[in-house]
């Protein structure tokens, strides 16, 4: 069996984060791997967090199987933390995921399944896990255009794109802090590619891994609702890598919304099903410390104020390298990185020149030109810029 193997390419991200690891240069820079990075360098455990993994150790009587389904009462508490209350009469059912990335792959073998004709529209550019893992369940992907250096999405462009859609394909929308480019439409553009999305008969699918690290959790969340509002039906990943600071404990949740739709119960055994025949049960740790924190108002109060600490920082990160690279390089409008939101922002360089930001100046970002802006060390913007400037 193993004579017929051969090499194959190694996801982008992951290889620069371990060019970066074997990088003995003291001055090396990072903006490689999406996690958020202090002024130390470490990615910390949040307050909250330690409280509530120090009351499971104390408290926990049982390491028993969680269901397939996972922790309902998180699936529950978290998805109310997104759509309160149920937001404007949805229906919504789910499950604990594997992550973010594990929310998207059941969400997308779910929709393929009940619809085996479906499209899945991802925008251009995108997270290249997407297609990565559309790619593995068989789904037919096509792109829709979307901005890399200005401050506002094109939604008319998206949408007559869009136009060569047939109706029940699925359309990928980033919920908050588009990654890679870190740049959102307005809420009231985001309403208006919604109301065209369905419009057109087509299937909104949230990726929302970001909440919080934008404009704050509520009204970050208000985008989830927005979609919520204005779809009869979407799928919704749902992450807590990011807000919680648990990247790997890989908690997430895959979420089915609809407004009164009777055959919602069935999708979700089916849902139920793929999960089951995937991985069989979800692991516990992460999503017992999120239940904890969400049912004690105490430790939720803690764990947003730290999250709102973490969001100013990465803001103050955006602002002082856009007006680094202004200093640096003042033929450029750097605006849009300090408008963008979230951890990510794009570079405009060929992989050539992102080659060579590794190998002369130490510097790691992915070869599409995107930099985690959350792990910069601000104190040192503009070495830094001088350094992404030494290749444009």
């Amino acid at each position: 069996m193993f004579e017929h193997a051969e090499a194959r390419p190694i996801d982008q991200i992951i290889a620069i984060s371990r060019a970066y690891a074997e990088d003995p240069r003291a001055e090396k820079v990072d903006f490689g791997i999406g996690v958020y990075k202090d002024e130390m360098g470490n990615t910390p455990v949040m307050r909250a967090v330690k409280e509530a993994e120090r009351r499971l150790v104390e408290n926990q009587t049982t390491k028993t199987y969680v269901g397939v389904g996972g922790d309902q009462r998180y699936v529950e508490l978290f998805a109310n933390a997104v759509l309160p209350d149920h937001a404007y009469g949805r229906d919504i059912l789910g499950i604990q995921s594997i992550g973010g990335s594990g929310a998207v792959r059941v969400l997308a073998e779910v929709a393929l399944a009940l619809n085996p004709d479906a499209t899945f529209w991802l925008p251009d550019p995108t997270w290249p896990n997407h297609q990565a893992i559309l790619g593995a369940v068989g789904a037919p992907i096509e792109r829709y255009p979307y901005v890399r250096f200005t401050a506002e999405p094109d939604i008319g462009a998206i949408l007559a794109k869009l136009d060569t859609a047939k109706a029940g394909d699925v359309v990928i929308i980033h919920a908050s802090c588009h990654n890679p480019t870190g740049i959102d439409p307005a809420l009231e553009d985001l309403g208006r590619l919604v109301d065209g999305i369905v419009g057109r008969g087509l299937i909104p699918f949230v990726d929302a891994a970001y909440i919080g690290f934008g404009t704050g959790w509520n009204r970050d969340a208000a985008r989830v609702a927005a979609v919520a509002e204005r779809a009869p039906e979407m799928l919704l990943a749902l992450s807590c890598s990011k807000n919680f600071g648990i990247y790997r404990e890989r908690t997430g949740a895959a979420l089915l919304v609809s407004r009164g739709n009777p055959k919602l119960a069935a999708t979700n055994s089916t849902l139920l099903a793929t999960a089951r025949a995937s991985y069989s049960m979800p692991p516990d740790h992460g999503a017992a410390i999120v239940r904890t924190i969400l049912d004690d108002p105490e430790l939720k109060a803690d764990w947003l104020a730290e999250l709102e600490e973490i969001r100013n920082r990465i803001n103050g990160n955006r602002s002082a390298l856009a007006l680094a690279l202004a200093r640096a390089k003042q033929d450029r409008d750097w605006t849009y990185i300090d408008k963008g939101q979230g951890m990510f922002s794009l570079l405009d360089v060929t992989p050539e020149a992102a080659a060579r930001l590794r190998e002369e100046q130490g510097v790691y970002i992915i070869p599409d030109g995107r930099k985690n802006i959350a792990s910069l060390d601000a104190s040192q913007a503009d070495v830094v810029a001088a350094k992404l400037v030494s290749v444009l």
